[in-house]
């Protein structure tokens, strides 16, 4: 990770802008430079699943803010908003992926779609519980939980659609 970091760094030093942005446009660039525009399309899913997420609790579970709420239903009430989240950012960064990160064609559309999803699952199911956790263990307001939810999805997701779903 550390050198994809590092590679990417130097490439933003050692060009200049158009360079930067034609790469960031081409299917056919660096990995370090893949992994950034996969970083941007996650921004992008999070900032939805930040704003999906907290409209959600404010308009139809709004007893998940309630400080004085048993944690065990709190956190358990989560899942189903969580559920829903998940459902439309994994559609959204599917398409974001292959319109502008990986090459799509491996597999046929509808397979890819849902080894996407399947690939998305364990990240998922191991970010409801730990946002669970968060809830019920530490008391955590939910909205501040969901991001023990993120951090399973980055490091499973990445390496899995790379090497099992798209073709690079």
């Amino acid at each position: 990770m550390a050198s994809v970091l590092s590679n990417t760094i130097q490439f933003l030093k050692t060009n200049d802008l158009r360079t930067i942005l034609q790469k960031l446009n081409s299917r056919d660039t660096h990995p370090a430079i893949q992994f950034l525009k996969y970083a941007l399309c996650g921004a992008t899913a999070l900032s939805v699943h930040i704003v999906l997420y907290s409209f959600l609790i404010w308009k139809f579970w709004p007893h998940l803010a309630d400080a004085s709420m048993d944690p065990w239903k709190k956190a358990i009430d989560s899942f189903l908003p969580t559920a829903i989240v998940l459902a439309v950012t994994n559609t959204l960064v599917y398409f974001l992926n292959i319109k502008w990160v990986f090459t799509p064609g491996r597999h046929s559309p509808i397979v890819e779609f849902i080894l996407f999803t399947l690939v998305n699952l364990p990240g998922g199911l191991a970010g409801a519980l730990g946002q669970a956790a968060l809830i019920r263990y530490l008391n955590w307001h939910p909205l501040l939980a969901m991001f023990g939810f993120l951090i399973p999805n980055v490091l499973i997701n990445y390496m899995c659609r790379k090497f099992l779903i798209f073709k690079k």
